[in-house]
């Protein structure tokens, strides 16, 4: 057997079935493998980052690797804010690049350009195989380091004339999945914390994805309030008794005005490095009372706060042995307050925050959303209520405009399941627009929501807010987002007024197909963030 059927044989017996790319002469022995693994796909997009942002969300949502097939060279530089995202989420993503020929390397080859030496400062371990008979015990541990905690992207280089050789190297078995170790210790320590506490509080990150269940067992039995970080939004349902919503850039009026002005005696961090995005710009008002971080990996530990308890553990193992022995609380802290106060801004066109609470009535509760980077996350963020059955993706941290091109992996984990991915006008045309050839190709059930308002918000408000004045590059001539959407031969839904979001529910009923709606929005509608004013505020200390 050939090496490029080696390898596909090999990812199999690892259920890595699923590959993101764009082809290259460099890799096309193992594209032209996939033709013989029919339960194999090979998902190919119109750019190699949004290649890298589908491995990315995929092995987020999944929990399993997340494949990148790529050239070595361009692919691999192009793909290069994708594989950064997974580095920053400590992911488990895969990198195979293909090289040119083992012979040919330092002549000046086409495409000959070392990505191992440009991708070596964002991966746990790469490795260039030039011998045939090394590739699977490269691949193994390449494999078992991006499972080990704390998760991490791997690389694979594969030459391309080792790839066409005869594998003569030994068989490995499947990598088994580690599972991080838990300091029952610490564990100890934290109950007694959360036991000697009178008002507590449980702050929860992306890192609790699915255990929802457990951590509102856990709220329930403390009679504690729950908020969460941007990428912790939708692991709680929005409606839930003691969920509280968002936090961070600041967050929903409740959370944040119950965090400054409640005495709170106790917070429990799960799964979250309590970074800027999370701690509005590391306000002091999380260090009331004892701080408990629990989380898999020891080196988010002690960085803006110095937690009186820390817990490396399995976000499960933990929720298992809190449910188990706190003791249970018989007051009612439910929420009868409003989460976010009424609209004081009327506008004079299509407001975000209206369409927002309306969209859950109009999509199934199990839709998947995700949300690009920009002004709208915002909104999102604060606005946008996830129910029960419903889960949500943002990468705040990181940051990269486009990255919601990351639908395409998420629709791979979950072909049958709805997904609204919401974008702004700027990543729109930075990634999104050749990606509608990727969601029509693969009848994607994406739903892409376009927030439009001919410019890119977020700089151009942060630049007034920092230096009185803007840049007129910032605004862009107004472009009929919708009417490109149709000309992919991809339904579209154009709304500019208040009155027209009622027309979503006949147009959002049979989500089979990809869809576009572009949101022409009031641009002078408040952005619901202090982020400008904390900047302005360290510019100043500067």
């Amino acid at each position: 057997m050939k090496v490029c059927e080696k390898v596909l044989e090999y990812l199999k017996k690892n259920d890595i079935l699923t590959a993101f790319g764009i082809p290259s002469a460099t890799i096309c022995p193992i594209v032209d493998a996939f033709n013989d693994f029919k339960d194999m796909e090979y998902i190919i997009t119109k750019n190699e980052v949004s290649a890298a942002y589908s491995a990315c969300k995929f092995a987020k949502v999944s929990g399993k690797i997340g494949l990148l097939l790529v050239s070595g060279s361009v692919g691999i530089a192009n793909a290069m804010n994708g594989i950064a995202e997974a580095m920053d989420s400590k992911l488990p993503v895969l990198i195979i690049g293909g090289y040119v020929d083992s012979n040919l390397q330092g002549l000046g080859a086409a495409q000959e350009v070392e990505g191992e030496r440009y991708v070596s400062n964002f991966v746990k371990y790469s490795k260039v195989v030039n011998n045939e008979s090394d590739i699977l015990s490269e691949l193994q541990h390449a494999i078992y380091e991006a499972y080990t905690y704390p998760r991490g992207v791997v690389h694979i280089g594969i030459p391309l004339n080792v790839q066409k050789q005869e594998y003569t190297g030994e068989d490995f078995p499947e990598v088994p999945h580690s599972v991080p170790k838990t300091n029952y210790n610490s564990l100890i320590d934290a109950v007694s914390a959360i036991n000697e506490s009178k008002n507590g509080l449980l702050f929860i990150g992306g890192g609790c994805r699915g255990f929802g269940d457990k951590i509102k067992k856990l709220a329930e039995r403390l009679n504690w309030r729950i908020i969460y970080t941007p990428s912790g939004k939708g692991i709680v349902e929005d409606n839930f008794h003691l969920n509280m919503g968002y936090y961070g850039m600041p967050g929903t009026d409740l959370s944040v005005k119950y965090v400054a002005d409640t005495d709170i005696d106790c917070i429990v961090a799960l799964g979250t490095r309590l970074g800027e995005c999370s701690t509005q710009c590391f306000t002091e008002n999380l260090k009331k009372g004892k701080l408990i971080h629990v989380d898999a990996d020891e080196s988010v530990f002690n960085k803006a706060y110095n937690e009186d308890v820390q817990v490396v553990s399995h976000i499960g193992d933990a929720l298992d042995y809190f449910l188990k022995n706190v003791q249970i609380r018989n007051t009612d802290n439910s929420i009868k307050e409003h989460i976010n106060a009424p609209a004081v801004y009327k506008g004079k066109g299509l407001l975000l925050r209206n369409v927002l609470e309306k969209l859950p009535e109009y999509v199934p509760y199990n839709t998947f959303y995700i949300s690009d980077i920009g002004s709208l996350m915002l909104f999102v963020e604060t606005y946008l209520k996830v129910p029960k059955g419903g889960a949500f993706e943002c990468n705040l941290n990181y940051g990269a405009m486009g990255s919601s091109t990351g639908a395409i992996g998420i629709s791979r984990v979950y072909p049958d399941r709805p997904i609204v991915q919401f974008v702004g006008d700027g990543g729109f045309f930075m990634n999104v627009i050749g990606e509608l050839m990727t969601y029509k190709k693969y009848n994607l059930r994406i739903v892409c929501i376009v927030v439009n308002n001919h410019n890119l918000r977020f700089v151009d408000d942060g630049h007034k807010a920092l230096f009185g004045r803007s840049i007129p590059g910032f605004m862009d001539e107004p472009v009929d987002i919708s009417n490109i959407a149709s000309a992919f031969g991809v339904k579209s839904l154009r709304l500019e007024h208040n009155s027209e979001i009622p027309n979503m529910k006949k147009f959002l009923a049979d989500i089979d197909q990809p869809l576009l709606i572009e949101l022409v929005v009031d641009d002078d509608e408040p952005i619901p963030t202090n982020r400008f004013k904390s900047l302005k505020n360290t510019m100043n200390r500067d």
